[in-house]
């Protein structure tokens, strides 16, 4: 079953647009390391298309995994802690963590 981990986090008020643009870089460059982790197929960073429907989340970063178990693996994984302390570092609150069956067989 491949599996598609979402994070999206809002930053705190009265970050500027400039600071909100490093985040995300400084984020992408900290993240593409994850790629190196067994069973990591992809990964994407960024911010949203349109501020509508975005809720306030200005932060995406959706990973792609073989399987559940290559997500259990990178949860405790080095380069997913640095991240994901990064990310929580600039959040406003706790970002949202997300995870789906991407297979054709997915059910509830």
């Amino acid at each position: 079953m491949p599996v598609q981990h979402f994070t999206l986090a809002k930053f705190r008020n009265g970050t500027t647009c400039e600071a909100k643009n490093e985040a995300i870089r400084t984020a992408y460059l900290l993240a593409v390391a994850a790629l190196s982790i067994p069973g990591v197929t992809a990964l994407k960073v960024g911010p949203p298309v349109s501020q509508k429907g975005a809720r306030g989340y200005e932060f995406a970063l959706t990973v792609e995994f073989e399987d559940i178990q290559a997500f259990r693996d990178y949860i405790p994984h080095p380069h997913h802690r640095l991240v994901a302390q990064y990310i929580n570092n600039f959040s406003e609150g706790t970002p949202l963590s997300y995870q789906i069956d991407t297979s054709r067989e997915a059910r509830l």
